[in-house]
């Protein structure tokens, strides 16, 4: 964290030309907060300051949200949402603004990445329930309805085919979306479904395209737009099963990957949280990696493989593309039984290395 001095566009309570010795502090490349001088400012007492001096976005009347501090080289102004890089803020004081401030633009390459979209592969099932999309760094939130679309084959615009989420549903550092197709059009005995039909309809092909226009968290937009082509297969109407999953195992005394081969595509974001390696008890360090089309994932190991038994956990919540998981389908005819479960939250595949 560092701050640097910076010069203001002055108005009427400043001299022309006067250096203000404004100074904004940085997090990385983020603007989290300003401090005006005490020369600026004159007596404030502590209880008044926010009432007294107040930050807005440049022809705004509303002032930013935030905390205020007396520091020993000023007030500190922290905003509850950092500043927009590239855009100008009004700094007021006794209802008369003080000077304009700029928060310098990021440099013109300086952009974010759509690094993927997932599911990965070109064919999806007719019943799909999530797509995720993962960048290169925080996007600005609550932005996807304005440069997500869903196009069909004519290159027409499909309305309300996502579920409009608020808040959003984003990982904890805002680099990794979910967007939900409307489930009520997806579950068949649902009203949506019977009205508007599925969003997606066998054999038909689509495009999913993300705008370049997209901002992340320091207002500079995505390098370029995405578009991401597949068709539509039958409906997935059945439940991961682990019994028939194929694991191929290291060799003692090595750091070779433990691989999973599903059979079947899974879901990605699932896949990240619900696979453990246990040996005796203790979870065994390591890393897992997600193959080609989510078919595979593989564990890797911070230590050694020792020979002995090992248990491999998987967690029930684990999903396929259509939201059916190791207990129970998504869409499921409530007039039948389900599957009987041990109430557990996960279930164990046992495995042995060595001899």
């Amino acid at each position: 964290m560092y701050s640097l001095i910076f010069f203001c566009t002055c108005l009427s309570a400043c001299r022309s030309g006067e250096e203000t010795g404004i100074t904004i502090s940085w997090n990385g490349k983020r603007a989290i907060g300003i401090t005006v001088p005490d020369r600026l400012v004159g007596e404030v007492n502590a209880d008044s300051i926010a009432q007294l001096l107040t930050i807005r976005l440049a022809g705004q009347e509303i002032a930013m949200a935030g905390d205020y501090q007396q520091t020993h080289r000023g007030i500190r102004f922290e905003p509850l949402v950092p500043f927009t890089r590239g855009r100008r803020y009004t700094i007021w004081l006794r209802n008369r603004p003080l000077c304009e401030l700029a928060i310098p633009a990021l440099e013109a390459d300086d952009k974010p990445r759509l690094l993927a979209i997932y599911p990965s592969p070109d064919t999806l099932p007719a019943n799909l329930l999530k797509v995720y999309f993962r960048f290169s760094r925080p996007m600005r939130e609550s932005q996807s309805a304005r440069y997500v679309a869903l196009l069909n084959a004519n290159g027409d615009t499909l309305r309300d085919v996502f579920l409009d989420l608020q808040p959003e549903l984003w990982n904890a550092d805002r680099t990794m979306l979910t967007l939900w197709l409307d489930p009520g059009r997806i579950k068949r005995d649902l009203q949506p479904n019977k009205r508007l039909g599925a969003p997606l309809q066998l054999g038909d092909h689509y495009q999913l395209v993300v705008s370049a226009n997209w901002p992340d968290a320091l207002g500079a937009t995505l390098a370029s737009s995405t578009t991401k082509l597949f068709r539509v297969s039958q409906r997935d109407s059945l439940s991961p099963d682990p019994d028939r999953w194929t694991i191929h195992l290291p060799k003692p005394e090595t750091t070779q990957p433990l691989s999973l081969a599903f059979g079947e595509p899974l879901d990605y974001y699932l896949l990240t949280e619900t696979l453990h390696v246990f040996s005796d008890g203790a979870a065994v360090p390591g890393t897992w990696q997600i193959g080609r089309n989510e078919l595979v994932s593989t564990f890797t190991p911070t230590a050694r493989w020792t020979a002995g038994q090992y248990r491999l956990r998987i967690e029930n919540r684990l999903e396929d593309r259509s939201g059916n998981n190791l207990n129970r389908l998504f869409d499921r005819d409530l007039t039948k039984t389900q599957r009987p479960t041990d109430g557990k939250s996960y279930r164990d595949v046992v495995f042995t290395i060595g001899n």
